[in-house]
């Protein structure tokens, strides 16, 4: 195996090797973060303690979930990308690197930034690492699924480890979008009705499509009837053409979605 995964988060750092031409299942390590140390302690601790993290490999993809930034690709250039970025999280400079994913055919890309630190010690112990948006292959997939006879704006809600991500997809083009930290379910409910009313919804129009992690997604979807909006729950199985790997209940629905590559079907 020459490729490996690791998505990391505030919960937990995940490690996944797989190759989809040759197994229905990758071979994957959770580690737990401990709250009481830094995440780099974390990501230090996870690597020595996972034999599948101290092998060799050729590509190292590194996904991580710090806030995002849609920029169309015809206004970006890459000596401003740090510029942009902190401009609108400035609360994130100087403990972290900016970094940006390229979506291909939407004509934008994804600014992103990584713990300094993190990313200082993860290059360190992998030389070929990338580093990528968890969001990035969501994105991809649900433009991929929007219809293309469709004209009316379409939202997307990925509710997952605490923090709402909402996506406007309209006539095939990515609109909009953003992550909110989420404390109580109303909060959701709250960014949702603010986005629905911005773009034109009603419970006449379009669902609003809701997936996630955990049973907190599901319960967002039945609750969104509460703000006169009419939900369609994205289940990771469903979604998936009933995949093994939909059922893997430690992985998070990003996580799946790239492994699959599903946003190419």
């Amino acid at each position: 195996m020459d490729s490996l995964t690791i998505r990391i988060s505030r919960d937990r750092i995940i490690f996944a090797t797989y190759d989809r031409l040759r197994n229905m299942l990758p071979d994957y390590v959770v580690c737990p973060n401990n709250p009481d140390i830094s995440l780099n302690a974390n990501v230090h601790q996870a690597i020595k303690s996972t034999e599948m993290a101290q092998q060799d490999y050729n590509f190292v993809d590194i996904f991580v979930d710090e806030p995002t930034l849609l920029v169309p690709l015809k206004e970006f250039e890459e000596e401003d990308g740090n510029d942009i970025y902190y401009f609108n999280f400035p609360s994130m400079k100087g403990r972290t690197k900016v970094y940006y994913d390229t979506l291909p055919y939407l004509n934008a890309l994804l600014l992103f930034s990584a713990d300094r630190d993190v990313a200082n010690t993860l290059v360190d112990y992998f030389p070929a690492a990338k580093f990528h948006s968890h969001l990035t292959a969501l994105m991809r997939l649900f433009v991929a699924r929007y219809p293309f006879s469709s004209t009316q704006p379409r939202l997307y809600c990925y509710l997952c480890e605490g923090k709402l991500t909402l996506v406007v997809v309209e006539e095939g083009k990515l609109q909009f979008a953003n992550t909110f930290n989420i404390h109580n379910p109303n909060d959701s409910l709250y960014y949702i009705a603010g986005m629905a009313q911005r773009f034109g919804l009603s419970s006449d129009g379009e669902r609003v499509y809701v997936s996630g992690y955990g049973p907190e997604a599901a319960e967002l979807a039945g609750a969104i009837g509460k703000i006169n909006l009419n939900a369609f729950f994205m289940d990771d199985s469903e979604e998936l053409s009933h995949h093994p790997i939909a059922k893997i209940t430690e992985f998070p629905y990003d996580l799946k979605v790239h492994l699959l590559k599903a946003y190419e079907v």
